[in-house]
């Protein structure tokens, strides 16, 4: 049985993945629970932990289920403020407790999926960008007003980013971004991506994304001091 300490991160946590990938492996090991999955388009990669020290019981099995989780992220939602959430996994399915002024037990069932635990290759980024989530978010706001991409650039030192489409073009330099560069760089994202990705980050936190030249965009967010999302964005031709 795994309780819950702090509900409003594990909601956060789920809501953000759920956003992006609607089947995945959880992995209950000793230490946490992980999830590491690649959405269908095979474009975007999220890795996630949230360790033992974040529930206020952790007692499993080491066990790797796969669950539907859309449908585990609608169930958690459901939650009151103050709610207790617990989970007990069972042979075929997920037991969700939802413990407050009403008490509610959800039913989730498994799903099989591959297996395989996804490996991430070591890459070695030439760019560092570290900036707000507010402030990213207004930028990926005026470029979709003009194009479906982006494109992150090393020009001098300074972080710029620029869209184009056949309506126009905007590019904005980044004055307040904590910025490491070995290069002048350009690479392009999925705009669509971006934004969904960013879409429940809370406007106070800190981003931090690398970059090189064919390699996919690593985008990292702390939701709590011990929860940490990680993303793999793939680059596309410039």
């Amino acid at each position: 049985m795994i309780t819950i300490k702090n509900t409003n991160i594990f909601k956060k946590s789920l809501e953000a993945i759920s956003g992006n990938i609607q089947e995945a492996n959880i992995r209950f090991k000793d230490d946490g629970i992980y999830i590491k999955a690649i959405d269908k388009t095979q474009i975007l990669l999220i890795d996630f932990c949230m360790p033992k020290s974040c529930f206020e019981s952790y007692v499993v099995d080491p066990s790797l289920v796969g669950i539907n989780l859309s449908e585990f992220n609608n169930m958690v939602s459901r939650s009151f403020e103050k709610d207790k959430i617990k989970l007990e996994i069972k042979e075929n399915f997920l037991d969700i407790y939802l413990l407050g002024p009403i008490q509610r037990r959800f039913n989730l069932q498994f799903i099989d999926l591959n297996d395989e635990e996804i490996r991430i290759p070591e890459i070695k980024f030439d760019a560092q960008v570290k900036m707000s989530a507010y402030l990213f978010k207004e930028i990926l706001k005026d470029a979709s007003i003009v194009s479906s991409t982006i494109t992150f650039k090393v020009i001098n030192g300074n972080f710029v980013i620029e869209s184009e489409g056949e309506k126009g073009k905007i590019q904005t330099e980044v004055c307040k971004a904590q910025m490491k560069s070995k290069k002048q760089l350009a690479v392009k994202f999925s705009l669509s991506f971006l934004k969904n990705i960013t879409k429940t980050i809370d406007n106070d936190v800190e981003l931090v994304l690398k970059f090189s030249e064919d390699a996919p965009l690593y985008l990292e967010y702390n939701l709590d001091k011990d929860v940490k999302l990680n993303y793999y964005l793939s680059s596309m031709l410039i």
